[in-house]
């Protein structure tokens, strides 16, 4: 099956932002303060290295495949079977990384924002757009971050310039005070948001200059590292490493600091209507990965019947696998580290391996 649409290798890339950015930047500085202390950059650089392997994997697969969905080149390199077998896994795993992603919405505006709603409201709401703007395919969804991006990227330097009297350069200090364990405890939590990457091999066959996909790839990935890396020590600078590990929702926190004189404050506010907006990019982005892989699977020649089922399915176990925002935390900490490394970093190398020995390789479309 094929999408309609085509995209630039620059949308690709911006993609690749929304897909990670948003909720690494709320959620994850306080979860590596917790792990790495005030090491917490040291983790991010490590987990770029691995997140970094997944990239080259993406590439060399697209290069070998291009035009072809991570979904459907599973098929062609492991057989029928065996390959369907592989690309559920991977249809599987990007619903429950939606399902996450709902959830931590939804808790997130419910704790922080307005406690007396409940969270499925939230995640009705958000996910309604969201099967609307799936539905019209990737190239809506691609249009749609050419508004957001620039906000986002302003508003991050705005927080980190505003919140800079805030900051203590001591609190980054000393340096790998508890030895390489934490840092690489660390770098684990980093990599289930950096692994995240592999979602190119998803939407990648889509971008229309395959050659250019390897940029796609760097630029994105590099402008994550970079302004995760910029929110995690401005946090640390901030409130230092024990405070910023108490903190639930760090980037927020930080926002909520920022004042000049007395009239440029509160701006947590915005913060919040582009969180959310950021967050829409990435919930949309996942659900059409996911309906567009399932109709692949069970040969569909049209993934749009599948996208309002699936969202629906996905606000349901958002619901029911979390009691509460502390099974969301432990879940983060805990179970997706190891989970990610396996869908994220072996089994794409799995394929690429198996690709190179079987001599498995397309060139058409």
């Amino acid at each position: 099956m094929r999408e309609e649409g085509y995209i630039s290798p620059r949308q690709a890339a911006v993609l690749l932002w929304f897909a990670i950015l948003p909720t690494a930047i709320l959620f994850l500085p306080s979860l590596l303060a917790l792990r790495a202390h005030q090491d917490a950059w040291l983790a991010v650089i490590v987990a770029t290295l691995a997140a970094g392997g997944t990239a080259l994997a993406v590439y060399l697969l697209a290069q070998r495949f291009p035009h072809y969905t991570l979904f459907q080149y599973c098929e062609l390199i492991l057989g029928r079977v065996a390959g369907k077998g592989v690309a559920l896994v991977f249809v599987l795993a990007f619903f429950l990384l939606n399902a996450t992603v709902i959830r931590e919405f939804s808790e997130f505006l419910a704790t922080a924002v307005m406690p007396e709603t409940p969270c499925l409201f939230f995640s009705l709401s958000l996910m309604a757009v969201g099967v609307y703007a799936a539905r019209n395919g990737l190239e809506v969804i691609a249009r749609c971050t050419d508004f957001i991006m620039p906000l986002l990227v302003a508003f991050i330097v705005i927080i980190l310039l505003f919140a800079t009297p805030e900051m203590t350069v001591r609190n980054l200090f000393p340096v790998m005070e508890y030895g390489p364990r934490p840092v690489l405890g660390g770098a684990l939590v980093t990599w289930s948001f950096l692994g995240q990457v592999i979602i190119m091999a998803a939407y990648g066959a889509f971008v229309n200059s395959p050659r250019a996909l390897g940029l796609s790839l760097v630029t994105g990935l590099a402008g994550i590292v970079f302004f995760l890396g910029l929110m995690t020590m401005g946090i640390i600078f901030a409130f230092g490493p024990f405070e910023a590990s108490r903190l639930i929702f760090a980037g927020y926190t930080l926002a909520r600091v920022v004042s000049l004189g007395q009239f440029f404050e509160r701006i947590e506010v915005l913060f919040l209507a582009i969180w959310v907006a950021g967050v829409f990019i990435k919930i949309t982005l996942n659900l059409y990965v996911t309906a567009l892989g399932l109709a692949s699977v069970i040969g569909l020649k049209e993934y749009r019947p599948l996208v309002a089922p699936l969202g629906a399915l996905n606000v349901v176990i958002s619901i029911i696998s979390y009691k509460n925002l502390s099974e969301v935390r432990h879940d983060l900490l805990m179970v997706e580290p190891g989970w990610t490394l396996t869908w994220q970093l072996l089994l794409p190398a799995l394929l690429l391996v198996v690709a190179w020995l079987r001599g498995k390789r397309r060139t058409g479309s």
